[in-house]
């Protein structure tokens, strides 16, 4: 009797692990290539690392409805390049023609900066719970080699990043971004409910953008570069070590504006709307709140 409690608590704990141990991937990866993280409850976290192993880690954790080991955590070969996915189990699947169809009409925006691939990873957005209700998250951490084009989304949760390096392409609906050390050529930073926090970065190109939250920047403007800052219910502050050679633009209709650096006479306030153009006025920082007040401060 003693003997079968014992294996069976031995059973017991041996598929606790498995949950424990959900996924594990690595692989050298030249820059240059596309990777792809898509969760969707759960933080991701993504830290830069020398030498070419790209290596993503995941945690199941369970939640109130469903069993963890019905949440897929899946590799997809891509063309030029790897994604990682999470898919579960109330997720519909269409037949591939109808996917085709949604991501070719999603993709027309063919600008240098955000020039959009097919999603690996895409399956129907419509959910099916079915009465399967499933609220397993999954945390995830990324190492990721500098040079590479880094498309990281989830939906329900954090994205924190520190020591990147690279074409970067970060995302979450419900949480906050918060990147630390950053450079590269570009940086794509969107919430939908949640703070946007970018602190030293130097990249040539950033957008950040959230609708119900403060977008911050601490960083140097490049001569030749283009910076697109947005909120449409919070403030944007922008910190910079110096006067940069850019043309300021800026909008905020229900709240006010506030620069550490001058603004010339043609930048004087027209229905709550600025411009200014410093040193050379090579580069383009535009500012924008809906429903909050904007900062451009000299770093101190």
């Amino acid at each position: 009797m003693n003997t079968a409690m014992i294996a069976a608590g031995f059973v017991l704990f041996a598929a606790a692990g498995v949950h424990a141990q959900d996924f594990s991937f690595r692989r050298d990866i030249p820059a240059g290539t596309h990777v792809w993280v898509r969760n969707v409850i759960g933080d991701v976290r993504v830290e830069g690392t020398s030498g070419r192993g790209f290596e993503v880690t995941a945690r199941k954790k369970a939640g109130r409805h469903g069993d963890p080991g019905d949440v897929e955590i899946k590799t997809v070969e891509a063309d030029g390049g790897v994604a990682i996915c999470v898919y579960y189990p109330q997720q519909d699947r269409r037949p591939s023609r109808a996917r085709d169809r949604d991501d070719d009409s999603d993709h027309d925006d063919d600008t240098p900066r955000r020039r959009h691939r097919r999603d690996p990873c895409h399956r129907d957005s419509n959910w099916n719970s079915d009465g399967k209700q499933n609220d397993t998250s999954v945390e995830f951490l990324v190492r990721l080699p500098a040079g590479l084009v880094a498309d990281i989304k989830t939906v329900s949760g954090d994205v924190i990043g520190s020591a990147l390096k690279g074409t970067l392409d970060v995302g979450t609906v419900s949480g906050d971004l918060r990147l630390t050390d950053v450079g590269g050529d570009a940086l794509d930073a969107v919430s939908v409910s949640g703070n946007v926090e970018l602190d030293r970065v130097t990249v040539r190109e950033v957008s950040a953008e959230t609708v119900s939250g403060d977008v911050t920047f601490v960083g140097a403007i490049d001569g030749k570069g283009s910076y697109d800052f947005k909120t449409l219910s919070g403030n944007v502050t922008v910190t910079l070590p110096k006067e940069p050679d850019a043309k300021m633009s800026a909008v905020t209709f229900s709240g006010g504006l506030k620069s550490d650096f001058p603004i010339s006479a043609a930048g004087r306030r027209r229905r709550n709307r600025y411009s200014a153009t410093w040193g050379a006025g090579t580069a383009q920082v535009d500012l924008e709140s809906f429903s909050g007040n904007i900062r451009i401060l000299a770093a101190r």
